[in-house]
């Protein structure tokens, strides 16, 4: 049985790492919309798709402490082995999507004539995003 002061630690870091999740997610979600949006430079990563799903992904972790908060107890080990295969599948899926969303979204950027810029996008670590231009102009300015 965990005591009071324990159980309000856990509270408090479940409210902590909600917010952090939802936060991550919204701000995943808003660079889709924007992607979608097709403006005049991209800067394309296909971590994007995580972002926004990470909410679904993180959920279950943080329901781990559920028992701890609400009863005091830990949680049973079947309910554990539960939560962590939702975990890993809704991980496989969240994988599977953006390599999906990575192949689709691109192809539609060749399919409206945006052309890949060389180099790596400013503000970006080598290997994570990818620029494209509607005009080859437009890689230099941005």
């Amino acid at each position: 049985m965990y005591p009071l002061k324990q159980r309000v630690i856990a509270f408090a870091e479940v409210i902590f790492f909600m917010g952090l999740a939802v936060g991550i997610s919204y701000l995943g979600i808003y660079e889709l919309a924007e992607y979608l949006s097709y403006p005049d430079v991209v800067n394309f990563s296909f971590w994007v798709f995580f972002a926004a799903a990470f909410f679904f992904f993180f959920s279950p972790l943080l329901a781990m402490l559920f028992p701890v908060i609400f009863t005091g107890k830990q949680i049973s080990v079947t309910s554990g082995k539960k939560l962590l295969k939702a975990v890993f599948i809704i991980l496989g899926l969240t994988m599977l999507g953006m390599f999906i969303f990575s192949e689709r979204y691109t192809t539609s950027l060749m399919d409206k004539g945006y052309t890949e810029c060389r180099g790596i996008p400013s503000g970006w670590m080598p290997g994570m995003a990818k620029k494209y231009a509607i005009e080859p102009s437009l890689c230099a300015q941005y």
